[in-house]
């Protein structure tokens, strides 16, 4: 099933459980503002059967239990949000909602790998690089490719590197990286071809956890520069689970 929706607009069946509307991005209407302001829409209404909604840069993909709601009806529904005349698909995202961080990173030696290699290419001292990178306000664009993994817009032009030609085995979780124009967070350990810079003091994604993903898109993102020691300290208290998230939003 492909439906066109809106002249910028696709519904496409993703399975049997599942619907893609796709976002034409144009320069009048910046995809990913759309795709928050339905996410924002769809999950206000509650709808029984509703197991979960991705955002992604140009896309939202719905999935949903089939014996509760129907893709027809629930593509009808999404239909019909955009048909509506409260909504501002065109000119959304000036007033989604965006929860600020301030994220405590404990950068690497500047002897790590990684380090002494964007030295080299960026023509930056590792003070340079850190200093340039804390300096940024970062918007979360997208949530992927791995669950909850963070995509970042606002990488400086001055850190902007190429992605490792051979990528790592494993990148530790909660680490922080850079590659191409984007940074990025880690949710769990897994293989990767980012830059990493250094690491947070918890976890971003946790199955257990009322919403498993911290971030959402367009939060607002700054990294801040710590020491081991208080690393350590954030680091003990998450793993014992007296560390409240909450405390690093504005």
């Amino acid at each position: 099933m492909t439906n066109r929706i809106a002249a910028n607009i696709r519904l496409l069946a993703f399975g049997e459980r599942g619907l893609l509307v796709q976002f034409e991005e144009t320069e009048k209407t910046p995809a990913i503002r759309a795709v928050s302001a339905l996410n924002q829409q769809l999950l206000a209404l509650k709808l029984r059967g509703l197991i979960s909604t991705t955002p992604s840069y140009a896309s939202l993909l719905v999935t949903f239990e089939p014996a509760a709601i129907s893709g027809d009806r629930l593509s009808t529904i999404i239909s019909e949000l955009f048909q509506s005349p409260s909504s501002d698909f065109v000119n959304a995202g000036s007033e989604v909602d965006q929860a600020c961080w301030q994220l405590p990173t404990l950068f690497v030696d500047e002897r790590d790998e990684d380090a002494c290699e964007l030295q080299e290419e960026l023509g930056l001292s590792w003070d340079r690089v850190v200093a340039t990178f804390c300096n940024a306000t970062y918007r979360v664009n997208a949530i992927g490719f791995l669950p909850g993994f963070t995509y970042l817009g606002g990488l400086s032009d001055a850190l902007q590197c190429r992605r490792l030609e051979v990528p790592k085995s494993r990148i530790p979780a909660s680490s922080v990286a850079i590659a191409g124009n984007q940074a990025g967070i880690y949710p769990m350990d897994s293989p990767g071809g980012w830059r990493v810079l250094g690491r947070l003091p918890f976890a971003i994604f946790e199955p257990t956890r009322p919403s498993p993903v911290l971030f959402s898109p367009h939060d607002q993102v700054t990294f801040i520069s710590v020491s081991a020691s208080y690393f350590n300290e954030l680091l003990a208290s998450a793993e014992h689970g007296e560390l409240r998230l909450d405390d690093f939003k504005q």
